[in-house]
């Protein structure tokens, strides 16, 4: 029977997203971890965020990350809108 290898995601205290591969086959046995790429997650890193997810391949990550942009964009709100089409 072959062995079913997974990985185990998790985030260090400096941010970065961390890979362990596990097998559980016959008992549970984690690997080395592997520093996989550096986030810019907001600080606080503990167990209890959820600041990225995997793929089902672990091919890819969505990560919520801080932008460092200068200032917000402005927003135009347009009033009556409807009345513009009917002429």
């Amino acid at each position: 029977m072959a062995r079913r290898r997974r990985e185990l995601y998790y985030l260090a205290f400096d941010r970065k997203l961390i890979a362990v591969p596990v097998q559980t086959a016959s008992g549970f046995d984690a690997g080395e971890p592997t520093a996989l790429f550096q986030t810019t997650v907001p600080e606080g890193v503990n167990g209890f965020r959820t600041d990225y997810a995997a793929s089902r391949d672990g091919q890819r990550f969505l990560v919520n990350t801080v932008t460092r942009e200068a200032g917000l964009a402005p927003i135009t709100v347009v009033l009556n809108w409807t009345r513009k089409l009917e002429k």
